[in-house]
């Protein structure tokens, strides 16, 4: 962990701080405040450690305490996506009830009238909303003309 972070996540982990080394005070750990070359001569101060002792046992405190934050950080992540895809899966099947009961539905609606009430029912429609209806044909208009004039070259 470098510096940057140390102070960045210092008052997070001043209880942890704590339960590794004991000896250290509320004040002690104030007295650090994210630095790590005090916590370095607090450590080497508090328990008789030479530097290098100090330095290797702050430096595997913090490495642990990475892995620790970044693995709980993972199953998060993890547990968010497992939750995420429950939800897509949740929505795809719904959506495919939906459409299962829409095909039934026009499939009922075929057998049972006849053409000259579905072309009442289409004019209805199309009454009722003519705008979508003109750019829809406008759209197939376009997209048979282009057709068609593509094949000529």
């Amino acid at each position: 962990m470098n510096e940057d972070v140390l102070a960045g996540r210092w008052r997070e982990m001043r209880g942890t701080l704590k339960s590794w080394w004991s000896n250290l005070t509320d004040d002690d750990v104030e007295w650090v405040g994210g630095q790590k070359d005090r916590l370095i001569g607090l450590v080497q101060q508090k328990y008789g450690y030479t530097r290098d002792q100090a330095q290797d046992e702050v430096d595997r405190r913090l490495q642990d305490y990475d892995a620790t934050t970044l693995g709980a950080s993972a199953k998060y992540a993890g547990a968010k996506v497992h939750e995420f895809g429950q939800t897509v899966a949740d929505k795809a099947r719904e959506a495919r009830s939906a459409m299962s009961n829409g095909v039934e539905t026009a499939t009922s609606y075929w057998h049972e009238n006849e053409f000259s009430e579905m072309a009442d029912d289409f004019v209805a429609v199309v009454r009722r909303h003519p705008v979508p209806f003109l750019l829809i044909a406008l759209g197939i208009g376009y997209a048979l003309a282009r057709s068609a004039f593509s094949r000529r070259y």
